[in-house]
C-alpha cells in the first residue's frame, strides 16, 4: 500500500459536473499521493483510457490489518442492520469506486481531462496540464512529448475510439503477461515514435500495358513493440482497424511493411538488429478481418512476406485477457492459427 493513500469516508457534497471543471470555491479537498502519480503514467503511456483499464492497470491498494478489520465491521453492521444472517464469503473490493473517486478528483484539480465519446461509452481519461507538469518534476518526462491537452480536446470520436483500441490490446498484453513469467515486454512505442520512408518499384496495369513505376511509402505503426519468450525476441508492429480505411489503402500501408522488410530489414541489416518482424491487425469483426487476410495476399506478386501479416478480432480476447496469447492468429499464406509468441 502506498504511504500515502487512506480510506476516507464518504462525505456527502454537492454533485460536481461530469465534463466541466468544479469552480474553486465548490473544488473538493486533495492532496495529490504516489498513487495518483502512477496513475497518471499510466494515462501517459496509454494516452485515452477508462476507469475500467485504469483499475486493472494499476498497483492494487492493499489495506492494512486495521483498515481492513475496519472494513469487515462495517460490513457487519450493514448486514446486521438489513437482517442478514450468517457472514459474509469474502469482502467485496471498492477498487472501482476508489479509481473512479480518484479520478474524479484530478480531474477537477487539472490533472487529467475528461473526455466524452457518446452516452453509452465510458468515460475516457486523457492527461491534463497538471498531470504533464507532475510527470515532468516526478518521473523527468520531457515535457514537449506530453503536450497533448489542446490536442485532446480537438480530438475526434473516430480518433479517440482508434486510440482506445490500441489501448485495449495494450491492456490485455500487459495482463496476460502478468501470468506468463517466461515472457517479457521490452519495450513499446506508440504511434508516431517509430517512422520510416520506403522506395521501391512497381508494376501497374494501363491501357498501353504494364508500366513501371516509382512509388513512396512510410511505415507508422499504431504501436512498436517487442516481445522475448525464452531466448527468443520477436519484433512486433501494431496496426489498428476500425474499418474506416479502402482496402486498396489499407493494402498500400501492407506494401510499405513489405519493402521495409525487404530492403531495410531482411538479412539483419537494420540497426535496432531487426532481422524481421511482424505485423498484427485487430479488427472489429471477423468478416472484417478475413476480408483484410485476403486482402494483403496481393501484396507482393510472388507471394512473398505472407507470414509478415498476422490478423485478429480484437473480440477474440476482450473477454479474457490471456487471449491475446492464444492461437487467435491467422496470416494470409494459410488458415492455421497461431500464437504471437511461437
Amino acid at each position: 500500500m502506498f504511504p500515502d493513500t487512506i480510506i476516507e469516508p464518504t462525505i456527502r457534497t454537492k454533485r460536481l459536473p461530469r465534463f466541466r471543471r468544479a469552480t474553486a470555491d465548490a473544488l473538493p479537498p486533495f492532496k495529490l499521493t504516489e498513487r495518483d502519480r502512477e496513475l497518471l503514467k499510466i494515462m501517459y503511456d496509454y494516452r485515452f483510457i477508462t476507469a475500467e483499464m485504469l483499475q486493472d492497470l494499476a498497483t492494487p491498494v492493499v489495506l492494512t490489518p486495521r483498515q481492513q478489520d475496519a472494513v469487515e465491521r462495517l460490513i457487519a453492521a450493514r448486514r446486521a442492520k438489513l437482517g442478514i444472517t450468517g457472514t459474509a464469503d469474502r469482502v467485496p473490493s471498492n477498487a472501482k469506486r476508489e479509481i473512479q473517486r480518484r479520478l474524479q478528483a484530478l480531474y477537477h484539480h487539472g490533472y487529467v481531462q475528461r473526455l466524452k465519446l457518446s452516452d453509452h461509452d465510458p468515460i475516457v481519461y486523457a492527461l491534463g496540464n497538471k498531470g504533464a507538469d507532475e510527470l515532468t518534476l516526478h518521473f523527468g518526462v520531457d515535457r514537449q512529448k506530453i503536450d497533448w491537452t489542446s490536442k485532446n480536446r480537438e480530438t475526434g470520436e473516430r480518433y479517440m475510439q482508434h486510440g482506445l483500441m490500441v489501448s485495449r490490446f495494450r491492456q490485455a498484453l500487459t495482463l496476460a503477461l502478468r501470468d506468463l513469467p517466461t515472457a517479457t515486454l521490452l519495450f513499446w512505442e506508440p504511434n508516431g515514435a517509430f517512422k520510416t520512408s520506403v522506395d521501391y518499384e512497381e508494376a501497374t496495369q494501363t491501357r498501353d500495358g504494364m508500366r513501371t513505376q516509382r512509388v513512396s511509402g512510410v511505415v507508422v505503426p499504431d504501436g512498436f513493440f517487442a516481445l522475448k519468450h525464452g531466448e527468443r525476441a520477436a519484433f512486433i508492429f501494431l496496426e489498428a482497424d476500425r474499418s474506416t480505411m479502402t482496402n486498396a489503402r489499407y493494402l498500400a500501408k501492407l506494401k510499405a511493411y513489405f519493402h521495409f522488410w525487404n530492403t531495410q530489414v531482411r538479412g539483419g541489416q537494420h540497426p535496432l538488429g531487426m532481422k524481421g518482424f511482424r505485423v498484427l491487425t485487430l479488427t472489429l469483426s471477423d468478416a472484417r478481418k478475413e476480408n483484410l487476410r485476403q486482402t494483403a495476399q496481393a501484396v507482393d506478386p510472388a507471394g512473398r512476406g505472407l507470414n509478415l501479416f498476422w490478423f485478429a478480432c480484437e473480440r477474440s480476447y476482450r473477454a479474457a485477457a490471456q487471449d491475446v496469447l492464444a492461437a487467435i492468429w491467422q496470416t494470409p499464406k494459410d488458415d492455421t492459427r497461431r500464437s504471437i509468441l511461437v
